[in-house]
Order: C-alpha cells, then structure tokens, then sequence
C-alpha cells in the first residue's frame, strides 16, 4: 500500500511538471519584478492618474493669472410693461414701455495678484429701438474702458493662492514618486512570498524523496532487527509529513504566483519564476546624508511647509474679516449716444467713474473676534503637530538607515548558516544511511537546514524592503548615486 501511495504522488508530480511546461513561463529577477509593478500594476496606473488630476489642477490655476476674454451678450431683449415711475412733482406714476433692445460687451480681465486686484479692457455696444408708432432707435457705444477693481484693507487671497499652489503642484510629483517606491516595496514583497513559496515547494519535494528512500532503509534494518519498531513508525511518519508538507507546499506555491500575478497585472497564463538575487551590493548610507535627502526630497517635508503657510494664510483671512472691509473700483473710456449708428463714433465723449464701497462691523457680539482667535489656536496647534511630525520623521530616517546599514552582517550570517546547515544534513543523512546517528538526530539537522533556507531567503527580504524604504523617505538611488526622478510631461502625455 506504501508502495503505491508514493507510485501515486511520483506521478502527480510528473504530470504537474509536465503541465507546467506546457504553459507560457516567464522568468523574472526582482529588478523585473519591480520594473513591472511601477509601469503595468494597477496601483501603478492609480497613481498615474492622481498625479494628472493634480497637474490639471494647477494648470488651471496658472490660467487663472493669464488674461481672460470674456464676451457677454443679449442679442434679444423684449419688453411691453407697465412700470412705476417717480415724477417732477414727487409722486409716483405708471408709463407704458415698449421697447426692444440688444447689447454684447467684449472684456479682457487680468488678475494682479500682489494686490488682489482685477485690471480689465472692455468695449460694448447698445441698441435700443422704441417700439411706438415713431419706432427711434439709439445707439449706445463705449469703444474703450479701461476699469480696475480692487479690495481695500482685506483679505488678498490671490497673493497666498500664489504661495500654497506651487507648493502643492510640487508635493503633487514627490507623491507620485514616494507612490512609485511604496508600489516597488510592495512589488518586493510579492517577490520574495513567491519566492519562499517556491524555496518551500523544493524543500517539500526533496525532502519527501529523501524520505521515501530513508523510510526504506528504515524498513530494511527493521526487518534485519537493528532498529527498534518505533524508530520505524518515526521514519514512517516523517515519510506522510513530508508528503502533506508537498501537497501544502503546491498549494501555496500556486497562490503565492496568482497574487503576484494579480499585482502586476498579468492576466493571462504566464506562470511566473522568480530568480532569488544572490550578489547583492555593498554599501552603507551615511544618516546625515540620508536626512538631508530626505529634507529636500520628501513630499511630508513639502505638506509641513505648505500646512504653515495655509495656518497663516487663515490668521490673515480671519484678522481681515474682523477689520472694515473697503473696495474700489475705477473705469475711465469714451463713449457715445447717438440714434445713428455711422455717427456714433464721431466726437466720442470720456466717460469717468470711481466708487469707494466701506463696509463697517459696529456690533456683531464678538464673532468675528472669536474666529481671529480660533484661527491663530488653530495656527499654535498646527505648529506644534509639524514640530512633532519632523521630529518623528528625523527619528524614523534615522531608524531606518541604522537597521539598513546591519544588513550586511545580517545577511552574511544568514547565508553562511543555509550553507553550513545543508552541508550538515548532508553529513547527518550519508551517517544516518549507514547506521551512525538515529531518526531524532537526523530529523533535526532536516529542521535545521530547512530553517536556515527560509531565513536566507527572509534576510533578502528584509535588505530589500528596508533600501527601499529609505529610497521611500529620501527619493534617492543610493545605489547608482541619483536622485529619483520621472519624466512628468510624457507622464501627462501618455
């Protein structure tokens, strides 16, 4: 029965090797893992798309400060009604009015942000035709009027929006780069799942060889009477443990190579296998460095700068509503009446006009007080939680390159304990073969070196993930000594 047991799983694992060279295969390193994960992963065309929505974003707030054409019209204007009229002697009168009228106005607007104000250039034209048995139609013309409009003592909005969207724009493409790292970390992660799942895959399959072969040598002394019956049952049952350790281990290898595929979003029937890196580079990252990198590159450091100005901006918005408020505005031209339309431009009359609007608080029970004074709690509170955001940003910089730069040791050791514990079980199994060191003895170096495979393969894990989170926080190839950066107008473009 143990005969065919093992007859049936030799075949199952023959014929999953012969379906899997039937299937597309694609051999991949973790530098093409992570090539992908940052061109093709869905989370990878999310992050494409948030960056276009934040460039959109500040196109149009720079075509805010481009002049603007602006054309109104009212090419059709009817009215027969009685309205209310105050006449000579003070009382008030109904009047018929009949008329019909048209009228198109042609402006261009230029925002002046360093004082909050609108500068503007118009021309328009006015027809009214009296719709009596006379029936005159006049014309009214302004060719030219040149008008500005400005806020007095308030709030200058045009003048922060100039300081809080550059900044933002800016944050906008550091995050897209920090999207790109954290997509690459998680790309490393898939990498070495699948990459355990196969370690895991080949362990299981060696090892229910091995424990075939070694359950029938146990057989053959138990029949000779050099081993004891429960030494015999011992081997059996690592024999069936290795065989559930192989069934499990398919399993897995299957799911771990679905959810990488998943990521990357490889959707047909490529089976991936992964090359384990083996060189690895040699190099520490100084910290000084690495913060100053980080200073300059990292996207939280921009959010802090731009979170102080918007706590300022909002103290100097709530201050200038607390104050009176005050606008101005001026339009000077030329323009005429006629009830000719070839005469109007004749002997154009200037035309003048300025207005001062004043608007004074007297009592409002202390809102506008108490805003100013949320506003600059708010400001205090902000500060404080920026202070304390760089603070445990310094120290997770700092945290991050110390545990980078114990790598080395790390993964050194973990691969000069694979290499001494396969070699050990290798030794451990020849004197097991000839009767020199029982099961217990043997099962444990089996352990050991199994142990020591999967550590290997977590230390890798760990180099990686941890380089590429300082990659993360800095936006710096330490590797090849340059600064993360991608080509933002044919990321637009495509």
């Amino acid at each position: 029965m143990k005969k065919i047991l093992s007859l049936i799983i030799l075949i199952s694992i023959l014929f999953s090797a012969k379906y899997t060279e039937a299937q597309n295969k694609k051999v991949l390193s973790i530098d093409q893992v992570i090539e992908l994960a940052v061109d093709q992963a869905p989370r990878a065309i999310m992050a494409r798309h948030t960056f276009r929505a934040s460039y959109w974003s500040f196109k149009s707030y720079r075509s805010n400060y481009l002049p603007s054409l602006t054309l109104n019209s009212t090419p059709l204007d009817l009215n027969r009604s009685f309205e209310s009229i105050t006449l000579d002697d003070g009382s008030d009168g109904f009047v018929e009015r009949s008329l019909f009228s048209s009228s198109g106005n042609l402006e261009i607007t230029q925002r002046i942000a360093p004082t909050g104000g609108d500068l503007f250039v118009s021309t328009s034209l006015e027809r009214v035709e009296l719709l009596t048995d006379e029936q005159i139609t006049t014309y009214l013309i302004a060719p030219v009027m040149v008008g500005y409009r400005q806020p007095l003592v308030t709030f200058n909005a045009y003048r922060w929006e100039r300081k809080i969207e550059p900044l933002r724009y800016k944050e906008a493409k550091r995050e897209y780069l920090s999207s790109l790292e954290d997509i690459s970390r998680m790309a490393i992660s898939y990498f070495f799942d699948l990459s355990l799942a196969q370690i895991n895959k080949e362990i299981s399959e060696s090892n229910f060889y091995n424990n075939d072969t070694l359950y029938k040598i146990a057989q053959g002394r138990y029949n000779m009477g050099t081993i004891a019956k429960d030494e015999l049952l011992q081997m059996e049952l690592s024999f069936l443990t290795s065989r559930k350790a192989f069934n499990e281990a398919d399993l897995n290898l299957r799911i771990a190579r679905f959810n990488l595929q998943s990521f990357l979003g490889i959707t047909d029937d490529t089976e991936l296998s992964l090359i384990i890196p083996s060189d690895m580079p040699q190099f520490e990252i100084n910290v000084d460095t690495a913060l100053q990198y980080a200073y300059d590159n990292n996207p939280q450091m921009i959010a802090l700068e731009r979170q102080k100005i918007e706590a300022d901006r909002d103290v100097a918005e709530a201050r200038a509503n607390n104050l009176f408020n005050a606008n101005l505005n001026a339009t000077i031209g030329l323009n005429k009446y006629s009830q000719n339309l070839t005469n109007t431009f004749n002997n154009l009359e200037n035309s003048q006009m300025v207005s001062v609007g004043i608007s004074i608080p007297i009592l409002d029970w202390g809102v506008g007080r108490g805003r100013y004074e949320m506003a600059k709690s708010q400001r205090e509170l902000s500060l404080i939680n920026i202070e304390q955001q760089q603070v445990d940003f310094d120290q997770q910089v700092f945290l991050e390159v110390a545990k980078f730069n114990m790598q080395d040791e790390q993964l050194l050791i973990a691969a000069k304990s694979d290499t001494i514990a396969k070699i050990r079980y290798d030794i451990t199994k020849q004197r097991f073969k000839v009767g020199k060191v029982s099961i217990l003895d043997l099962n444990v170096a089996l352990q050991e070196k199994d142990v020591a495979r999967r550590d290997y393969i977590s230390a890798l894990r760990e180099f990686w993930q941890n380089y590429y989170r300082i990659r993360g926080y800095t936006l710096y190839d330490f590797i090849n000594n340059e600064k993360l950066d991608v080509d933002f107008e044919q990321l637009i473009e495509n």
